[in-house]
């Protein structure tokens, strides 16, 4: 009899009561309220729909994303540059690329249960908040909103149960005023940087490089992922710093204190080195400048002075034209004339002299005085002039007074060692420099 009344009262009130909590635990679909059909039909897109509204609903992308104000926000950014053109004459340097930017937001937040598991959202750069960055030497204006793309799209994921992560990648086409220095032509160094700053301070907003990344440069694809020469420059390296702006000063020293946090902006630059390419410089300017040094030095070997007065002219004509075609390349910003228009000035000079030189000589020949026994102590170097040279410097020894022929017999293949020696040096002092 008590066997029955047991087992009549597990019937009765034991079985029902695992039946409800086995259903209890069904959920979704499985669960008495769940509609398959509703679940399984509804688009990918219909669930983001859901979400963006959840997400947005009492959203306000002009408020910081951080419940707690004291703290600030930290924003992650990185640059992957494309393209960089410079343009010397302007002295500006533009720069085109991406700029991927990295935060955490408290508010844009979701259970992704709820949303079919939804990890990711994808929305308008507009619908979230987003750092007011400037570029403080913009050659558009430091109010300029054209530097940075304003239809960039945003992906936000969730982070554990309170936060998600926002990345943003817009484009950039930034133009930044420089202040190039070509003195060492063609074999000038110069660099350059784009200044990024918050509009807000580090109080509230602070920038920072992306795991101390340096900018990724993409300048070509496949086998010019390497390409790091543009137009007239090569791009030798490309570096980002932290900087910081306080009491109207710029530092690479983070502030400390919470009242120097309120004023100061945090700033990240960018800095572009780069070298002039000029493979054919030595062909076009030092090769030419070789030539007219060695025939300048070669017309003091030459008997008939009026063939090297011609030539002489010919030389400086020559030297004009090479003069024109190198000025009408060389950048206008220089702190001081570059060795190469040095030299070549200095070649001029010398044409010049030995223009003079041959045309004084020249007259010389056609004057009957006889030279002033001052100069006749000149004569004792024939002496000591090599056996090949003699024959064109033979004076009679009957002579006592010597033809100004005869001096200038004598001086001129002197004169033409002591130029090559002299113009020899000149190149090798430029090789050094």
């Amino acid at each position: 009899m008590k066997i029955i009344i047991f087992v009549c009262f597990i019937l009765i009130f034991y079985l029902p009561i695992q039946k409800k909590h086995v259903n209890s635990q069904q959920q979704g679909i499985d669960s008495d309220d769940g509609d398959a059909e509703s679940f399984f039909n509804k688009s990918y897109s219909e669930h983001q729909s859901a979400l963006e509204q959840k997400i947005f609903r009492g959203y306000n992308p002009k408020n910081r994303p951080m419940k707690n104000a004291s703290f600030p926000t930290i924003v992650d950014v990185h640059w992957h540059i494309i393209h960089v053109s410079i343009n010397q004459r302007e002295q500006t340097m533009t720069v085109h690329g991406h700029i991927y930017m990295r935060w955490f937001d408290e508010f844009l937040v979701w259970d992704p249960k709820d949303f079919n598991n939804i990890q990711y959202a994808r929305v308008k750069k507009w619908q979230v908040w987003q750092p007011k960055i400037k570029v403080s030497n913009s050659a558009s204006g430091l109010g300029s909103a054209f530097d940075f793309s304003t239809s960039a799209h945003v992906i936000i994921q969730m982070m554990g149960k309170d936060r998600a992560k926002v990345e943003m990648y817009p484009t950039f086409s930034i133009k930044v005023g420089c202040a190039f220095d070509f003195t060492d032509y063609p074999y000038d160094l110069n660099k350059c940087a784009i200044n990024l700053f918050s509009t807000s301070t580090m109080a509230d907003v602070q920038l920072q490089n992306l795991y101390a990344i340096p900018p990724t440069l993409s300048f070509g694809w496949e086998e010019q992922k390497m390409k790091r020469i543009i137009s007239d420059f090569k791009i030798q390296n490309v570096s980002s710093s932290a900087l910081y702006y306080t009491n109207g000063n710029i530092t690479s020293s983070a502030p400390i204190t919470g009242f120097d946090l309120g004023s100061t902006w945090s700033m990240l630059a960018v800095t572009v080195s780069f070298v002039r390419h000029s493979p054919l410089f030595e062909a076009a300017v030092v090769t030419p400048c070789i030539v007219v040094a060695s025939l300048i030095s070669m017309t003091f070997f030459i008997d008939s002075l009026s063939s090297t007065f011609l030539l002489m002219m010919l030389h400086f004509y020559v030297q004009l034209i090479f003069l024109h075609d190198l000025v009408e390349k060389l950048p206008l910003s220089v702190s001081e004339i570059p060795f190469c228009i040095k030299l070549i000035g200095i070649l001029m000079y010398t044409n010049g002299l030995t223009l003079v030189l041959h045309s004084s000589l020249l007259c010389g020949s056609y004057y009957k005085c006889p030279v002033p026994q001052q100069l006749n102590k000149i004569f004792v170097i024939e002496e000591y002039i090599p056996n090949t040279f003699k024959e064109k410097v033979q004076i009679k020894k009957e002579e006592s007074n010597k033809s100004w022929r005869d001096l200038m017999k004598l001086i001129r293949p002197i004169i033409g060692f002591v130029l090559i020696i002299l113009l020899i040096c000149m190149f090798f002092v430029c090789l050094l420099l």
